[in-house]
Formats: C-alpha cells, sequence, structure tokens
C-alpha cells in the first residue's frame, strides 16, 4: 500500500517537472531568438530592445533622482557661497563706512580749522583755539566748558568767538579747563552797536537761545535784518566783532524798542572757540578775575 502511494506521487511529479523543463526551454529559445532577431530600424536586437524598454522606467527614476540630489547640492551651496559673499561684502562696507566717517570728520574738522584761521586773522588779539567739551543748559543758565586753563595763556574775562561772531567769555580758569558764560545766558550782558545806523545799546540774552537789544530809543531807524556788533564799551568785549541780525522791532509804549535779536552764532553746535585776549579793564580789575580747578 505504501508502495503504491509513493509510485502515485512520483508519477504526479513527473508531468509537473515536465512542465517546467518546457517552459523553461521555451523561455531559453525565445530568448536566443530574441537576441539574434534585429529590432525595428535594425539597431540592436529585440532581446536588447526589451530590456532597454524594462529599464526605462527605472533609468529614468534614477536620473530623476540624480537631478533631484544635484539640484538640493547646487542649492546648498549656493546658499553657503551666498552667505559667506554677504558676510563679505558687510565687513567691507563696514569698512568703507568707518572710512568715510573718518574722511567726513577729518574734512568737517579741516573746514572749521579754516575758518577758525579766517576768523582769527580778523579778530583782535586771538589768543589761541579752544575745543569745546561741554555745552551746558539748564534753568535759563546757558555755559560751555572749554578744553584751555592757564597752562594755554587762558585768563577770567578772555572773550571767545568763532568765525560767525561771539560767543561769550571766560568766567573760571582752571589748568587745563575752563568755564565760559554764553552771550545767551539770561544773565549775561554786551555793549553792542547797529552797524547801519550808528546806535549803540545793550544785548542781553534771554537765557532760550535768543538775544535783546535794549536801550534803543523809539526815534531809531533800525529796521529788521540790521546787522548787530560788540561795541566796545563794556570793557569786557572788543569792537566790531558780529553779535547778530534783528529779527523784529516792537515799538511799544516806553521810551525804547523792543529789539529780538538773532545771535550770528550756533550756540548748540559750538565744537571749537578761539580765545581773545581781554581788555586791560578787565585785567586791571581787582574783581575782573576769578580762578578755579574745574
Amino acid at each position: 500500500m505504501r508502495f503504491t502511494s509513493s509510485r502515485v506521487d512520483a508519477l504526479n511529479l513527473r508531468p509537473r517537472r515536465g512542465g517546467l523543463v518546457l517552459a523553461s526551454t521555451l523561455v531559453f529559445c525565445v530568448l536566443i531568438l530574441s537576441a539574434q532577431a534585429p529590432a525595428r530600424g535594425r539597431r540592436g536586437s529585440v532581446l536588447q530592445s526589451w530590456v532597454l524598454t524594462g529599464a526605462a522606467p527605472l533609468a529614468s527614476a534614477v536620473s530623476a533622482v540624480s537631478r533631484a540630489v544635484s539640484g538640493a547640492l547646487d542649492s546648498t551651496g549656493g546658499i553657503f557661497r551666498a552667505r559667506s559673499e554677504n558676510d563679505r561684502l558687510k565687513t567691507e562696507m563696514a569698512a568703507k563706512d568707518r572710512e568715510l566717517f573718518q574722511l567726513r570728520a577729518e574734512l568737517s574738522q579741516s573746514g572749521r580749522d579754516r575758518r577758525l584761521a579766517a576768523a582769527a586773522a580778523v579778530l583782535p588779539n586771538v589768543v589761541g583755539t579752544a575745543p569745546v567739551l561741554l555745552i551746558e543748559n539748564r534753568a535759563g543758565l546757558q555755559s560751555a566748558l572749554i578744553g584751555a586753563g592757564s597752562l594755554s595763556g587762558v585768563v577770567a574775562g578772555s572773550p571767545i568767538a568763532v568765525s560767525e561772531g561771539l560767543v561769550g567769555r571766560v568766567v573760571t580758569v582752571g589748568r587745563t579747563i575752563s568755564r565760559a558764560q554764553l552771550l545767551v545766558d539770561a544773565s549775561a550782558a554786551a555793549g553792542a552797536r547797529l552797524s547801519r545806523t550808528g546806535e549803540t545799546g545793550v544785548v542781553k540774552g534771554d537765557g532760550r537761545g535768543a538775544l535783546r537789544l535794549n536801550n534803543i530809543p523809539t526815534t531809531s531807524r533800525v529796521q529788521t535784518g540790521d546787522p548787530v556788533e560788540s561795541a566796545g564799551i563794556d570793557g569786557i568785549y572788543p569792537r566790531g566783532v558780529a553779535i547778530g541780525r534783528v529779527a523784529s522791532v516792537t515799538r511799544g509804549s516806553s521810551l525804547f524798542l523792543e529789539i529780538r535779536v538773532i545771535p550770528a552764532a550756533s550756540f548748540s553746535q559750538l565744537t571749537d572757540v578761539l580765545v581773545l585776549a581781554p581788555s586791560p579793564a578787565v585785567t586791571e580789575s581787582p574783581g575782573g578775575a576769578r580762578s578755579g580747578t574745574p
């Protein structure tokens, strides 16, 4: 019984093996024939055409992936190169900006030096120049610290000016730093003269950056825009230094006109000043000089 069953299994297996062998033989023959048969256009064999046709999607996929990877690498490299170039340009621009700032500062300083030198040739008894270290403005009191003192020949009462006109006078002197009262200070005053009419009065500061010209009678022919200069009658300031121009003239009920004056000097933008020798009346006065150590 067992023997019969084994023979049956062997007989059933032989047709299967035969079918596989037959199918393999047929496939082999087809491959051989396709390898020998020319394809359309007589470029290669049919087998090669089949292989290329079957591999085309895979080749396309591989090519697409390759292009994508290459593009991504190029894009990443381009980003890094762009960032590097951007950083380099920023560094160069910062260096150029610093150079331009320095050149502008030097040019501005050169221009101020030329203007001061031109003013020094016109103003009387110029002792030297001094940088303005600080402008003080509080409650109507306006003063400046200048970088010159007794070591530079500065004494109390020395007038200070710029190329545009009169600025004020030194009130306290240290060895290397001095304090000056600006002409626009609420307690400052100077003898003044209307250049066109020749009339004299007193210029006083209003503590807010402007000036008033007092003691000009209502019979005066003063007009808006008339230049005002120092009169040299106060024993402090020399004569003929520009103070400003008349901004407005008001005729009130009093005997004198109310005249406002725009200063010739820009007190908010002082950088360097010329120090003048004090009037002999100041140096000879017992209380005319005060010293200190600011």
